[in-house]
Order: C-alpha cells, then structure tokens, then sequence
C-alpha cells in the first residue's frame, strides 16, 4: 500500500507539472504569406511572411513576463537578419531586433519586456528563402520566452489570430517554382446603358494550381484581385470616364503568375445612369420618433441615401439630417420631430458616386386619434384597406402597456392584441385567435393604454 500510495503521488506531481509547463499565458497563432490567404509558396523563391499571435496575459504569473518572440522554420526556409521588417503590438510599432540562428530560427527581442496583463495582438513581418523541394505541409513554431531565456509555457497553437479568412495555422505548402500559363479569351466592353462600368471575360485556367486572377487597369498599381479560380468575368465598377487599358494574369501566388494578356483598351463615358431604388421600405411609429427602415439598392455605385417626407398631397422633400453615406446591410432612420394627425409620405432615394438618383421607393404614414380605416375589408390586396390601425394617441396623457381587446356583438372576445414595449400602433388583419377571418359586421373594441381604456364600434366587410 505503502508503494502504491508513493506511486500515486509521483504521478500527481508529474500530471501537475505537466499541466503548469503550458503556464498562464495563453496564446494561438498563424503563418501567412504578406498580400495573400492561401498559405502556397512557390520553391526556391524569397516571400514576405506574416506571424499573427493572439497573446492573453491575464492571468500571467511571475516568470512570464516575455522578453523574447522565437519562431522556428521548417527544414529548408532560411532567413537573416537583415530580412527582419519589423513587430507591431495592437497595430502600433515597437522596437526590436531580429537575431538568427541557424537561418532557419528567428528571434524577435522585445526592446520593452512587456510585463502588463494585456490581451493583445502581435503582427511580425520578415522574408524568408523557401527550399528547393515540394513540401505539402511545412510546419512552422512559435513560442515565448521569458528574461532568463526560458520557454513560456508550449509552443503557440494554431489557429485564428488575425480575423481574415486566411491561412489560419502554422503550415504552408511549398508548390513548383512554375507559372501558370498566360489566360486566353481576355475582352473588355464598356457599358452602353450609362453606368460607367467595364465587363471583363476571360477562359478559366486549366492549372490546378492557379488560385485566381490579378486585372491591371491601366498602372500596375491599380490591380484587382479576383479570388476564384473559377471564374471568367468581373465588372469594375465607377471607372473614372476616358481610355483605360486592361491587362490580365493568371496567380498561383502573389509572387507566381503568368504572363500579361495582350491589352484591351476601352473608352468609358461618364455615368449618367441612375441607380436602382432601395429596396423593403417599411414605416414603423414608436415611442422614439418614426423609424423608417430600408434595405440596400441592387446597384454596386450607390453612395449614400436620402429620407424624404411631405404632407398632405404634397411631394416629399429631403429631411435635411436624413442623408446617410455609411455602407450597411440594413439602414434605419429615426424621425424625431412631433408629428400632428394627418396624412404624411416618406420616401427614400439611392445616390451614386455623380449624384445620380434613383426614383424614391415611397410609404404613407397615416397618424389619426381613433382607430383608421373603418370600415375596413380583410380580403382586400390593398394594405391600406385590409386591416385596422389602433392608435395609442387616442387616449391622451397617458402610459403603461397599451392593448386592445375585440368583441363581437354578443360580448364574445375574438382578439387580443398587445404592443410591445415602444410600440405606439396595434394592427389588426381581421382575424381571430384561431387565425380564421371573422365574419363581416359590427364589432366592439376596447383601447387601453395603462389604467385608462375607451371602447368603440368597427365595421369588418368582406
């Protein structure tokens, strides 16, 4: 027993041990190739790698304070000091210098050992000569090391550091130190109905190696890249008006393409055409203001929206706080301004980069003191006509939760209908608890907003 409990705690002591070797600070990283997602480089080359590292030093205990950043290459990647281009912490340069040993493990000492409990973000950049050989899966590793020149817990894992849908581990393939061949079928025609864009086609490439295409318009620096290998046609948008040439090549890498095609040249006129309008327009009353809400146009060249409004018959004019320039998913404007009773219209246009607008997708809003319209005709296609609109205002003064209760003409309750919390309207579409159109006639409704409440009569005709 005696051997046995020996033996017990032994392993205890090694499971402990073990578990502390990782330490407190936690970390994951990944390898990438400068300018590129994949994680290819071509053999026998020089490539700018890129070492993210996501380091938390919350829980960092004395000892692991980190003074050295180490990064250990495969067999076959060498570098030197002089290819050390530098870290940056959260964005932000620091100091350090690069020392080499080997050629193949590079050590990143920090000027400054950072010694706060950070959660931070560490971007080194330096070049690497890759092998000679085809290597499927080079494992790079990285790991801290503290002032004495000890380890930090293991070697950093792999994963996302950098929020780029990239090249998320520590492995990159070294493929053949060959370009594709140069891409055939290459056109480009200017658009004819106004807008001031080019389509270019092209034959996909036969290489299973190629991972897209680089389009040059005019300069070299003025490239687009098209990440499919796939594909044969792009459309480059808002092209300045004039005579452009366009130029393109098929990438294994950034570093690894073909030859240019011949060059197309084309002449773009100005962008006269207007954009498509927004689109699911909806109006929605609430205790803030009227939100008006919108969805983007289809059109790729809009650059901002504008909020209309009018009143009565009259045309809508733009709010002058109702342009918005931000690109989003969905947009939503709050119409602040007290509204009297009456009948309103808010409208929104899409406005290109020349000011061009599209025509306004409209929506009526109708703010009454009693329940509108009445009658009303539940089988009606007209959203106007089919259901029933019940207003908190028409009970003034007042607050709390704001429901309406619908009774047929023998005091049988058919419908509750309850607002959610900022809701100033209840809607009612004709039908029962059931889910089933009530039949047409006379029905009784009770407003209650808080403790106050007025009843009334509708008409439901179908």
């Amino acid at each position: 027993m005696k051997n046995i409990s020996i033996a017990l705690i032994l392993i205890s002591s090694l499971l402990l041990v073990s578990a502390n070797s990782y330490g407190a600070v936690t970390s994951v990283g990944e390898i990438n190739v400068a300018g590129q997602k994949e994680g290819v480089v071509p053999a026998s080359s020089t490539v700018p790698l890129l070492v993210t590292l996501v380091i938390d030093r919350s829980l960092a205990e004395p000892g692991e304070e980190i003074k050295t950043i180490e990064i250990t290459m495969p067999r076959g990647f060498l570098t030197q000091t002089s290819f050390f281009r530098g870290i940056l912490r959260d964005g932000n340069q620091i100091v350090a210098r690069a020392v080499v040993s080997g050629g193949s493990v590079l050590r990143v000492e920090l000027a400054d050992v950072i010694v706060d409990f950070q959660n931070s973000l560490y971007e080194i950049t330096f070049e690497c000569q890759t092998p000679n050989t085809l290597i499927p899966d080079a494992v790079f590793r990285a790991r801290l090391r503290n002032l004495q020149d000890s380890p930090i817990g293991e070697f950093i894992r792999p994963g996302q550091a950098d929020g780029k849908l990239n090249n998320d581990d520590f492995t990159l393939q070294v493929i053949p130190n060959v370009p594709p061949a140069p891409v055939i079928g290459f056109t480009a025609e200017a658009d004819k109905t106004g807008e001031n864009d080019v389509t270019l086609r092209w034959q996909k490439s036969t290489d299973p190696d190629v991972n897209g295409y680089l389009i040059y318009r005019d300069k070299d620096d003025s490239t687009i890249q098209v990440e499919n290998r796939s594909s044969t046609t792009f459309r480059d948008v808002n092209v300045p008006p004039g005579n452009h040439t366009y130029q393109i090549t098929a990438y294994k890498t950034r570093h690894l393409q073909s030859e240019r095609s011949p060059i197309q040249t084309v002449n773009v006129s100005p962008d006269t055409a207007a954009p498509e309008p927004p689109t699911m327009l909806s109006i929605v009353p609430s205790s803030d203001g009227v939100e008006v809400l919108w969805k983007p146009s289809v059109s790729r060249d809009v650059r901002a929206y504008q909020v209309l409004f009018g009143s009565g018959s009259g045309e809508p004019e733009p709010l002058a706080n109702g342009r918005i320039s931000e690109v989003k998913t969905e947009y939503r404007f709050i119409d602040d301004r007290p509204l009297s009773i009456g009948s309103f219209t808010y409208a929104v246009i899409a406005i290109d980069e020349e000011d061009n607008a599209s025509a306004p997708v409209k929506k009526k809003l109708r703010i009454f003191d009693k329940p509108y319209p009445n009658p009303f005709t539940p089988l009606s296609p007209d959203e106007d006509f089919n259901r029933i609109v019940f207003p908190a205002r028409a009970l003034e003064e007042t607050s709390g939760e704001f429901t309406v209760l619908i009774f047929d003409i023998d005091g049988m309750l058919v419908k509750t209908l309850t607002a959610l919390p900022g809701e100033t309207e209840l809607i009612w579409d004709g039908r029962d608890e059931a889910g089933e159109i009530v039949e047409s006639g006379v029905y009784v409704y009770q407003l209650q907003v808080g403790e106050s409440f007025k009843t009334g009569t509708l008409i439901v005709a179908k």
